[in-house]
């Protein structure tokens, strides 16, 4: 009797089962390639998979694992998972995903999903956005996508910039609802500045208090500045 669940060292190779939600064991680090899609009929998606509990201590979610599992709505993703490979969750009809704090590599395009949140580090914000073009009287609206793997790098690294693209993409209320994970002493300004050039006059404002009324001033000079 074949298992449901094939492992070989720590790597869930294959599921074999035929439940809606499944629990993946304890104990497995990884996630292989093409673990829920049958790679030899087109990648063709286990169908019957609505939700996965992903148990700490998975660190890696292999190339194209989930894919096409066409009525997956549900992933629970470890604090343990570093890395996400290409396609891992494509067509997987998944609304919001929380990445955990140490995911650090997510090689992945949010082009062909129905996402419409993603959460990391206390940030919530959508890859998918619209933009608008005028044309002889008429306006069009196209579906744009921000890269969600170099988003996660600044939100750890940058997260001036990370406004300053989440502003584009015309998520404001994104930024208003977590200010306080983008503020730091030493990007306070840096962070007004954007918002003075995005015609962001609320957040502006919101931040100007906030360094008046948090952030600590080396000298009387400088609070006169404001």
């Amino acid at each position: 009797m074949i298992s449901e669940f094939e492992i070989k060292d720590n790597v869930l190779i294959k599921y074999h089962g035929k439940d809606a939600y499944i629990m993946i064991p304890d104990g497995i680090t990884r996630i292989g390639e093409y673990a829920f899609c049958n790679r030899e009929q087109y990648c063709t998606g286990i169908r019957q998979i609505k939700g996965v509990y992903i148990p700490e201590g998975v660190v890696s979610i292999g190339h194209s694992a989930f894919r096409n599992c066409s009525r997956l709505e549900r992933v629970s993703l470890p604090k343990t998972l570093v890395r996400i490979e290409s396609f891992a969750f494509r067509h997987a009809p998944i609304k919001e995903l929380e990445f955990p704090d140490n995911l650090r590599y997510c090689n992945e395009d949010f082009y062909y999903y129905s996402l419409e949140k993603i959460s990391y580090r206390g940030v919530t914000f959508s890859p998918k956005y619209q933009v608008e073009h005028r044309y002889q009287n008429h306006c069009y609206q196209f579906d744009r996508y921000i890269n969600v793997s170099h988003m996660l790098k600044l939100l750890r690294t940058d997260k001036a910039q990370a406004m300053q693209i989440l502003l584009e993409a015309g998520q404001e209320q994104a930024v208003m609802q977590s200010l306080e994970r983008f503020i730091s002493r030493k990007n306070i300004d840096r962070l007004i500045q954007i918002a003075i050039e995005k015609k962001a006059y609320q957040l502006q404002m919101i931040l100007t208090d906030y360094k008046y009324q948090h952030v600590r001033f080396r000298n009387i000079g400088e609070n006169l500045k404001l």
